[in-house]
């Protein structure tokens, strides 16, 4: 996973910010109505990430 500026890159896709609550960011190919259906889910401050219910962690390069 690499994170540049508004945009992740994960398997092979590239995610726009969709935006945060609290202390989650969502990502997604097409940002939902509603933030918080992204399909992708991450925490900065632990590092953890799900995707399609699939749980990552990530760590610091």
């Amino acid at each position: 996973m690499v994170l540049r500026k508004a945009q992740m890159e994960f398997q092979e896709n590239k995610l726009d910010f969709c935006g945060s609550l609290g202390n989650q960011s969502y990502f997604d190919q097409k940002c939902p109505a509603q933030t918080e259906k992204s399909s992708v889910v991450f925490t900065p401050s632990s590092g953890g990430l799900v995707k399609d219910g699939q749980e990552y962690q990530c760590t610091a390069l």
